[in-house]
């Protein structure tokens, strides 16, 4: 599931819950995290895979985040 679906799909109780979990403010997961907008931490990243209980996988944080490698053309 694509991190941003899942951030989606939690209740607001849930929401704070995870963001919690991942050490966060519900704010800054809503606006930085949720839309990418500030470069996470690694500590961050895998949080955010771990905490989601096995939703989100660590391939698609890095994805959402824009850190994967792109193939030379």
């Amino acid at each position: 599931m694509k991190l941003r679906d899942y951030i989606d799909s939690l209740d607001s109780e849930a929401l704070q819950a995870y963001a919690g979990r991942c050490k966060i403010a519900v704010n800054y997961l809503r606006l930085h995290v949720k839309y990418a907008s500030k470069d996470p931490s690694v500590s961050l990243i895998k949080s955010l895979t771990r905490q989601s209980e096995g939703r989100v996988s660590l391939a698609e944080v890095l994805d959402h985040f824009g850190v994967t490698e792109t193939k030379a053309a």
